[in-house]
């Protein structure tokens, strides 16, 4: 049976992941600095020695300084025919371009161990400006740290419970017994936790009106596995979608789709990074939702409407209920369910316990790693001959000059080409597969206490909207993010967030979300928000900006006064009277 479509997913995928130049420098350290660098490797090996954890901390000063050339690039205007390409279609899907990190000695790179400050607990610290939504978290984040008696606790525990002896245990007195059961209690609210060599450690915790950020560190006992770096010079790392969540607020776990890690190899064998949860996935009413698919689909049956069907499209499924173009929230206008009969409206409360279930540690291979088959040669010939035969050109070149039919024939051909392929490779149908990832297996279980700290919080209304009321509607502060409320049930709009020196504010990287900009180090003590036609902002006004001769143009006409030109609506908006 074919899978039930998400209506809303063309709506979804219409984030405009702009790419920015990356420019990194090197240079050598004057020789007072490499002495205060040797000096502080002395004083850290010394604390070790004390503490007893000398091997680790060997790894951690014994790091490399790995250079590399940088990249930049701008986002493409054009419309690329990119699915004739015979490429990976994981590497298509991705749209990653691989550049180069710099990663610099111990003492520069991270000023918090320079500073004899502890990694566990200082995180954001140790990751600073490399993160997408960087900034100053100590005065936010809760520390997730445990005693090194209760570390050295959960580790027994976990040893006792894989390896240990029944009958022993059976032997043990009612005082040993507590004492074991105690111990358990302090093994489940540790947060470190090590499964066949992999060490998690949960950092810290801070969650604001907009999204959950939880720090942390995976330490393998071998090498760290190779991994892609993406165009922002991140190592492309995520949690299994397998991972789930249980908020104590909800009803039911939820699974971690795209948790994509925002962080950077410390050294060898140590990761440091970022899971951003956005706040409407914390909310989501999964057992509603469920409900309003059932009634939605047993609607569309009764009027004869079957979305498994071969034939499928949102324009039939608009013109069989008589609508201008479908969308869920607009259903109750022809008689269909309504989404708010079934889907409660839920808010994250101030304090809440989040219990998580890490499975499996995911991270994309190198170009030079990655082994996913080529589409066979047979298969390509035979695409080829069909293409021939009705006279349609495989030129990319020719593609916007197809007919509408060609087109049509064009994607059949294509779609009939990978479906083999798929028949032939059936793991490459997966994202990440055996082929172009690595996967560090586990299954680790934490649970955190969290308090919402909304300090430095500011929310205001913008009504950045059209004649119908969609639009911007309002925009909401954070310390290191700012995120815009969309009600555009039609996807007709493209929301643009310029700084106060009229350049596009920057997404967040790995951890974005969706009208989520990063405040990072840009000016927003004013802000300018502009509501463009989707088409035409994709089509035309970004290009204006990403053009490689804009600093020209822009002695003429700047971004920001063609936006003023060309926008549906605008506003400024000022936050430097927040104080």
């Amino acid at each position: 049976m074919a899978k039930k479509l998400d209506f809303d997913k063309e709506k979804n995928n219409r984030n405009d992941n702009v790419i920015e130049e990356i420019m990194q420098a090197d240079f050598p350290l004057p020789k007072q600095a490499e002495d205060a660098k040797n000096e502080a490797f002395s004083r850290i090996r010394e604390m070790a020695a004390a503490s007893g954890h000398t091997e680790n901390t060997e790894n951690m000063v014994q790091r490399l300084q790995e250079k590399s050339t940088g990249s930049s690039g701008k986002k493409s205007t054009g419309t690329a025919k990119s699915h004739k390409k015979f490429k990976t279609v994981y590497k298509t899907a991705l749209g990653l371009t691989a550049a180069a990190a710099v990663f610099s000695t111990v003492c520069i790179t991270n000023p918090a161990f320079a500073e004899n400050i502890p990694l566990v607990g200082n995180v954001f610290k140790q990751l600073g400006n490399s993160m997408g939504f960087y900034g100053d978290y100590s005065k936010y984040a809760k520390q997730l740290t445990d005693s090194a008696e209760d570390a050295e606790l959960a580790d027994t525990n976990e040893s006792q419970e894989d390896g240990g002896n029944p009958q022993s245990a059976q032997a043990e007195d009612q005082n040993t017994t507590e004492n074991n059961n105690a111990d358990k209690t302090k093994d489940n609210e540790s947060y470190s936790k090590t499964v066949d060599g992999t060490t998690v450690t949960l950092s810290e915790v801070y969650c604001n009106e907009m999204a959950l950020y939880l720090s942390m560190t995976i330490h393998t006992e071998d090498k760290f596995p190779d991994t892609f770096i993406t165009s922002d010079g991140k190592p492309n790392i995520k949690l299994s979608e397998n991972s789930t969540v249980k908020y104590d607020y909800m009803d039911g776990k939820s699974n971690l789709f795209n948790a994509y890690l925002d962080g950077k190899m410390l050294d060898d064998n140590t990761y440091a990074g970022v899971l951003r949860i956005p706040v409407e996935d914390m909310t989501v009413d999964d057992a509603g939702w469920t409900k309003f698919y059932e009634v939605r689909n047993a609607f569309f049956k009764e009027k004869g409407i079957d979305v498994d069907s071969e034939d499928f499209s949102f324009d039939k499924l608009a013109q069989a209920l008589g609508m201008d173009e479908y969308s869920d929230e607009k259903l109750p206008q022809v008689g269909g369910p309504a989404i708010s009969d079934y889907v409660k409206d839920i808010k994250v409360p101030d304090r809440f316990t989040m219990e998580l279930d890490l499975k499996d540690i995911v991270g994309t291979l190198p170009d030079d790693q990655d082994t996913t088959p080529d589409i066979p040669q047979d298969l390509r010939d035979e695409y080829n001959q069909k293409m021939a035969e009705h006279g349609i050109s495989t030129d990319d070149a020719d593609y916007e000059s197809l007919t509408e039919e060609q087109k049509d024939l064009e994607h059949q051909f294509f779609t009939e080409m990978w479906n083999e392929y798929f028949e032939r490779y059936p793991e490459a149908i997966e994202g990440n597969n055996r082929y172009n990832s690595w996967t560090l297996k586990g299954d680790w279980k934490f649970n955190v206490d969290v308090e919402k700290n909304t300090s430095d919080t500011v929310k205001k209304d913008v009504n950045v909207v059209d004649e119908n009321g969609d639009g911007v509607l309002s925009i909401t502060k954070t310390p290191f993010e700012i995120t815009m409320k969309m009600q555009d049930p039609e996807a007709k709009y493209f929301a643009v967030m310029l700084d106060a020196n009229g350049d596009i504010m920057p997404y967040g990287g790995v951890s974005n979300s969706n009208n989520t900009y990063a405040i990072q180090d840009r000016d927003i003590s004013t802000v300018y928000i502009y509501l463009c036609d989707y088409y035409e902002y994709m089509d035309e006004l970004k290009g204006y900006y990403w053009s490689d001769d804009y600093e020209e143009k822009a002695k003429t006409k700047t971004f920001k006064q063609l936006l003023d030109e060309r926008a549906v609506a605008s506003a400024e908006v000022h936050f430097d009277t927040d104080k």
